[in-house]
């Protein structure tokens, strides 16, 4: 007759195994795994103390580290030789802050959408990264952050490259003590047509000229500085451009002004009544500057 006998861990009936006459006590545990399960109920402290004396060992140590880098390295696509020759390629130095880098402290930094590779980083400048989520934008606009002044009221001036009054309104308003942003101004009128020479021939299309690097930095670069403006002022004549900034502006709720310069348009048009103001003169438009800085707007 076989008799059957309950774990006192997993409660499962178990058969005792057949034994000879006067051999052994019979079994308490189903299988060694349920022994093993009371066993560390019962001697948690020792147990955890001799995990604890095992991985203390200098050996295991030293072979943890490399299981865990060996899993890194895969889960990027590379193994040790890829990770020593982009070490190579830095000159181990990190690619953001250009501080010393080795083995133990690089970060293998990668694209989140694609998961491709892109370079090694210092810890700190993989968490600037990935605390930006990798945007572009956010970065360029604390690039122009670090240089915003906020003892001054600033202002964008919006215009043609090929409008010399841009800088001397520029000027104009500086001497008033205003801080302005018109550098965008500084390649000169020719500047976009030699970007689409260039653009032209590399045999790209515009929507792809667009999506480069010089097109792409140039966008952010003026983005930034518009995003941190006080007020922003289009100076006429200007192109779709101009008017495309400034209904960047209007939309972000920023006082806005176009200035005529004296000027009758040779075309009317009816669309510039979205901005707040239009300003003939040069008087006019410093008294609207100053008539919507943020201390009067804030009263």
């Amino acid at each position: 007759m076989i008799r059957l006998s309950t774990c006192p861990v997993c409660s499962k009936e178990f058969p005792q195994p057949k034994r000879e006459q006067g051999g052994g006590r019979l079994s308490i545990y189903c299988s060694n795994k349920c022994r093993s399960k009371d066993w560390v109920s019962g001697n948690a402290g020792k147990r955890k103390s001799s995990v604890r004396k095992y991985e203390n060992r200098a050996e295991v140590k030293v072979l943890r580290k490399s299981l865990a880098r060996k899993r890194l390295l895969k889960q990027h696509g590379w193994v040790e030789s890829d990770f020593m020759l982009q070490m190579y390629r830095q000159n181990s130095l990190c690619y953001g802050c250009r501080m010393p880098i080795d083995s133990s402290t690089a970060k293998i930094d990668h694209c989140h959408i694609t998961g491709r590779v892109r370079g090694l980083l210092c810890n700190g400048c993989n968490l600037l990264l990935g605390g930006v989520a990798d945007d572009p934008m956010h970065l360029r606009r604390l690039i122009a952050y670090l240089d915003y002044q906020t003892d001054k009221t600033n202002i964008y001036l919006i215009g043609s490259l090929a409008n010399k009054r841009v800088v001397e309104i520029g000027n104009l308003l500086r001497n008033h003590d205003y801080d302005v942003m018109d550098e965008w101004a500084a390649p000169g009128e020719l500047a976009d047509i030699r970007w689409q020479e260039y653009e032209q021939s590399r045999g790209r299309s515009y929507a792809e000229a667009l999506r480069g690097r010089h097109a792409s930095d140039v966008f952010m670069f003026d983005r930034a500085y518009l995003d941190h403006c006080d007020i922003a002022v289009a100076i006429m004549p200007a192109g779709k451009s101009a008017m495309l900034e400034l209904g960047y502006v209007k939309g972000s709720n920023k006082p806005n002004c176009i200035f005529l310069d004296n000027q009758e348009p040779e075309r009317y048009d009816i669309m510039p009544n979205f901005a707040d103001y239009l300003a003939k003169t040069e008087d006019e438009l410093i008294a609207w500057c100053d008539s919507v800085k943020p201390e009067k707007r804030i009263k």
